[in-house]
């Protein structure tokens, strides 16, 4: 070895003797995430990919700040074993990776029929335990995932809009790992250390409203709600910022005030609609205000006001069969329905309503921003006695 690498390499590793790892402010509120299924290429091997759009070899990123190309996604968005990380799935998914043992954690949102939501990676697994790791559980085979049982899936509406996709309904739970009564929680791209719920989930779309309806776009600005027999999800498109449709704050309120929508069992339809308030804001008196969530709300709870379902249009009826697959899927006929099923008023107003437990969950657990921790520089040591 040349003298000049072993004096670097022992530069280094010094280094990481005596430089201290910065953590959290508390770290027992840190929900590590179970051990990676697969093992990732070397952290050196994606700072020299000339197609990976984002990557970090020292650290990892808050998860909104990665961006790839669809064809061009990292086998981990989060390799590093630092805070709650590596993640405990992959992000290429593919027809090796398809299947009920699946641990992609790349999801889609394209469709009424062909779409995602994140699920437990074990049977009856409760959302509060298992958010870091969730996984994505999908409605049509060809994404590298698991599927979503047919017949799980007992209503949902698409619903397409300026500046954003949502797909809301009620299903059985079960179909996604969940136990039959968990009253879930929300997964985002956030969390209280920016890693995410899942940590490195990836959501990509073909349906977004600067799309193309064929080319997958990249949503770093989503949330999901999974609990209670229902659920709902939510993609903004990447061109809108401002109003923040896609908020991360409201975890404890569920679907109901964070996508409202008719959830009316045994219904299924793709719409065109209006844009939905921005989640706790309301009018009253003439006046606008903005309600700010309490660390804790219990699920008796009052709210001051009453979430205003948007108008739809345009709006396409299916029935299961077609959309999911079984037995009548040859012979059943999609049918259109009259435009502007779903009256909806100008603003959300002032009206007492008792918080719903539906998808509110429990906070997700979660640590302060984490940093780059001195021990990998403990691994580029070791790298360089390799060379």
């Amino acid at each position: 070895m040349a003298p000049s690498r072993l004096l670097l390499a022992a530069v280094l590793i010094a280094v990481h003797s005596f430089a201290p790892a910065l953590a959290a402010d508390d770290a027992t509120t840190i929900t590590a995430s179970p051990l990676a299924r697969r093992t990732p290429g070397a952290v050196a091997k994606r700072a020299t990919s000339a197609h990976v759009t984002t990557y970090e070899t020292i650290s990892p990123l808050p998860l909104t700040e990665y961006h790839y190309p669809y064809s061009a996604i990292p086998e981990q968005v989060n390799p590093y074993a630092i805070g709650r990380g590596p993640q405990a799935g992959y992000n290429i998914c593919n027809s090796t990776t398809e299947g009920a043992t699946s641990e992609c954690q790349t999801m889609v949102v394209n469709t009424l029929a062909d779409f995602c939501l994140w699920g437990s990676p074990k049977a009856n697994g409760v959302i509060g335990d298992v958010e870091a790791a969730v996984v994505a559980y999908c409605t049509q085979p060809g994404h590298g995932t698991r599927i979503i049982p047919a017949g799980s899936i007992t209503a949902a509406q698409f619903m397409r809009t300026s500046a954003y996709i949502q797909v809301t309904g009620l299903f059985n739970q079960t179909g996604i790992g969940l136990q039959h009564d968990d009253s879930g929680g929300e997964l985002d791209p956030h969390g209280a250390d920016e890693l995410g719920n899942p940590i490195g989930g990836l959501v990509y779309s073909t349906g977004l409203p600067s799309g193309d309806n064929s080319t997958y776009l990249q949503s770093t600005s989503w949330n999901n709600f999974v609990g209670s027999g229902t659920f709902c999800i939510k993609v903004c498109d990447p061109t809108v910022t401002k109003p923040n449709y896609c908020q991360n704050i409201y975890d404890l309120i569920g679907c109901n005030y964070n996508m409202p929508a008719a959830y009316k069992p045994n219904e299924f339809t793709s719409c065109e609609g209006e844009l939905q308030d921005e989640v706790g804001t309301y009018t009253s008196g003439g006046a606008t205000f903005t309600w700010d969530q309490p660390s804790v709300l219990p699920p008796t709870s009052t709210l001051p006001w009453q979430p205003r379902i948007p108008a739809s249009s345009n709006c396409v009826t299916y029935s299961s069969e077609q959309l999911f697959g079984g037995p009548s899927s040859s012979s059943s006929s999609a049918s259109a329905t009259v435009t502007s099923t779903t009256a909806g008023g100008s603003s959300s107003t002032a009206s007492s309503s008792t918080a719903s437990a539906t998808a509110t969950g429990a906070v997700s657990n979660g640590a302060g921003k984490v940093v780059a921790s001195s021990g990998m520089l403990a691994v580029l040591g070791a790298a360089l006695l390799l060379l």
